[in-house]
């Protein structure tokens, strides 16, 4: 069918009605039409993939991924002029806001993408294909557990396409049959690499030397690695956090920290802190940072860090959010909150409005959950949404990363 779409949805598919009915068309841009094939049909909405371009936007270009238009489900706006993602992604990100009934205008979201939109991902998850007795790594077929076997990426640092060959073969073996993903991690300016199986500890004893075997110039470990931020050292492990983006991680966390407005008496709350690494900036400007975190392996690492940093100031607490809040002595000048994509619970929102913090920074990774947060803390009158950064941590995708500011207002 013919199709002229408009705004694009989070999710990265444009908007088009038929008969009244929402269909989410993907590989179109806004203001193009299209022929496109419906491929989904769901009672209240349809899901269509364009097939022609009928009148193309000045912002299309040629997707350089060879795997792109293959179905890989790992990218989904190659085909769309980075400048133009960046726009859209501030589009995407105003509506949401709009619809938690958020009252900031789309002029004053500050957009910061990359000036080079590529090779930037540090840690991939790659899943395990078997066919005979081949072996290939890759990504899921776009809305399918179909793997598409892949020998290069254009969003991941040259490191780990280099290894993909080599654990490919390392898992030839029968030794390694029950392995069906690999995760792996790259250590900027080393050549060190972490690796992980999974279902965890799958892989039989001899599969990193027949990998290492393959790629000699790289340093495979598969327990921990080392990372630097900002002068500092920190160890990372598989079951950890990290930033996957090392130069807009960066970017966020210096945004994040021109947010807090820190002094040299401010006391801080660092909820969701994970390994520390933006704990120990904010650290490095306040009187005493508490550090919550419930992922045991996350606290131990975190408390580790601290120590190789000469960090002092820095308090971990080992607990969820909502559980530990009520125990925070006051007053709370900071708040400082990056939660996992599914955002925080309402408890723990209602938990962490009790501090009653001069500010709020809210790191998001999820446009709808950050709005829907950010509007529970609102709700009250008691904050105020006074400053928007769309950092772009992911640029060729539909994932959009934000930090916020909530002011109190009384």
């Amino acid at each position: 069918m013919q199709l002229t779409v408009g705004e694009l949805a989070h999710g990265g598919a444009a908007l088009a009605r038929v008969d009244g009915r929402v269909v989410f068309v993907e590989g179109a841009i806004p203001g193009e039409t299209v022929e496109a094939d419906i491929t989904h049909r769901r009672r209240d909405f349809w899901r269509a993939q364009a097939t022609a371009v009928l009148a193309p936007s000045d912002t299309r270009v040629v997707p350089p991924c060879p795997y792109f238009n293959a179905g890989c489900g790992g990218c989904q706006l190659q085909y769309v002029a980075y400048a133009e993602q960046l726009t859209q992604k501030r589009h995407v990100l105003h509506r949401q806001l709009q619809r938690a009934e958020l009252d900031f205008s789309l002029d004053r979201i500050d957009v910061l993408g990359m000036e080079d939109p590529w090779r930037y991902r540090l840690r991939g998850e790659f899943h395990v294909l078997r066919r005979g007795g081949a072996v290939s790594l890759g990504f899921y077929r776009k809305h399918t557990y179909q793997t598409l076997p892949i020998d290069a990426c254009l969003i991941h640092v040259d490191a780990i396409e280099r290894a993909l060959p080599a654990f490919a073969h390392a898992a030839e073996v029968p030794g390694a049959a029950r392995v069906t993903a690999l995760q792996f991690t790259w250590a900027p300016g080393t050549s060190d690499l972490l690796w992980a199986p999974y279902p965890p500890r799958s892989a039989d004893s001899g599969f990193g030397a027949r990998a290492a075997a393959r790629v000699p110039e790289l340093n495979l470990n598969d327990d921990s690695i080392g990372l630097d931020d900002a002068g500092r050292h920190f160890r990372v492990r598989p079951e950890t956090f990290v930033q996957v983006n090392a130069r807009q991680r960066a970017v966020l966390y210096e945004r994040a920290v021109l947010f807090a407005d820190l002094d040299a008496k401010a006391r801080v709350v660092d909820a969701y802190a994970g390994i520390g690494m933006l704990t120990a900036r904010i650290a490095d400007r306040a009187m005493h940072v508490i550090a919550v975190e419930e992922s045991p392996y996350s606290v131990r690492l975190g408390q580790i860090n601290m120590q190789l940093n000469g960090i002092g100031n820095v308090t971990y607490r080992r607990a969820r959010v909502e559980d530990s809040a009520a125990q925070i002595e006051q007053p709370v000048d900071v708040l400082v909150l990056d939660p996992p994509r599914a955002g925080c619970a309402g408890a723990a929102v209602d938990a962490m409005a009790k501090l009653a913090p001069e500010r709020i920074v809210y790191i998001s990774c999820d446009p709808s959950t950050l709005a829907r947060d950010v509007n529970r803390f609102c709700a009250t009158g008691r904050y105020t949404l006074v400053e928007v950064a769309l950092v772009d941590m992911f640029p060729q995708t539909y994932h959009i990363e934000a930090v916020v500011k909530l002011q109190r207002t009384g």
